[in-house]
């Protein structure tokens, strides 16, 4: 698809965080310290994981790859969504231009990937409800337009997630996933202790909420209710990494916050079988 509306493409800052990765030798191993939380690594059979944020790759890239194809497949409608969710926040604070330029993110960086898994899904194509929301975005369209576009949307996504894996591993394993993308996001926007891509800030915020919407629709399953529960507790840690998102300053804080949700998330989906 071409973009009708010229926009900067994201720039990459090619930051490379630190991983964090859990390792264990028994049910409750050595504490990994990170500032202000205390992380403890899983039992021996759990995943292990690493979250980096690598220049050219992008957090949801780096998200998904390794990850089962089930998994991955419900993931990627996450991290679509997210993208536009993200959209929607910018358009508004009145960032019309970065609302745009972000909703064009997903046909740019991944869709030809999702497409080709919608349709060995027997999924839909929503690409249709992302152009009417591009279009609606750049129409100059009012607030409840573009809810409606949104709305549209996401209904769309939910559609495609019927067809995936009902396996209760796969589905919280992809709630995980979606939070590792939102830390890698995160650290990635951030550079010498300032945000310099609001862009990636605002995924990154958007793929925390799609991952809450997630563990909620969890706890309605016996088999998950538990482990998503201890996950959603760890999301609230989250907005500790984001100040009030309705101003149109953002401010950079501790990438290690992102990361300490994720992991607490993954050790909760690790009890799931």
């Amino acid at each position: 698809m071409t973009n009708p509306r010229p926009t900067n493409p994201r720039r990459w800052t090619g930051l490379a965080l630190a991983s964090v990765t859990l390792a264990a030798t028994g049910p409750v191993a050595a504490q990994i310290r990170l500032p202000d939380l205390a992380i403890y690594a899983p039992a021996p059979d759990a995943q292990l994981w690493t979250v980096q944020a690598e220049g050219g790759e992008g957090g949801e890239a780096g998200a998904i790859a390794g990850v089962a194809p089930d998994v991955a497949y419900l993931a990627q409608l996450s991290i679509v969504e997210g993208h536009l969710v993200a959209a929607a926040n910018l358009y508004a604070k009145g960032m019309v231009d970065e609302a745009v330029g972000l909703s064009y993110h997903p046909e740019a960086e991944m869709m030809d990937d999702v497409r080709e898994s919608l349709t060995a899904h027997a999924a839909a194509d929503f690409t249709p409800q992302m152009t009417a929301f591009s279009a609606v975005l750049e129409a100059g369209a009012t607030a409840t337009e573009v809810q409606a576009a949104l709305a549209a949307f996401r209904t769309a996504v939910a559609a495609a997630a019927t067809m995936g894996s009902t396996e209760p591993r796969v589905r919280i394993d992809a709630m995980v996933t979606v939070l590792r993308a939102a830390a890698s996001e995160y650290a990635g926007s951030i550079e010498a202790g300032a945000v310099t891509d609001v862009m990636a800030y605002h995924e990154a915020h958007a793929f925390v909420a799609v991952a809450r919407d997630l563990g909620k629709t969890l706890t309605a399953d016996p088999k998950t209710a538990a482990a998503a529960e201890k996950a959603l507790t760890a999301m609230t840690a989250a907005d500790e990494a984001f100040g009030d998102m309705t101003l149109a300053t953002v401010e950079a804080r501790d990438p290690a916050i992102l990361l300490g949700v994720a992991a607490r998330a993954e050790l909760a989906a690790s009890t799931v079988r």
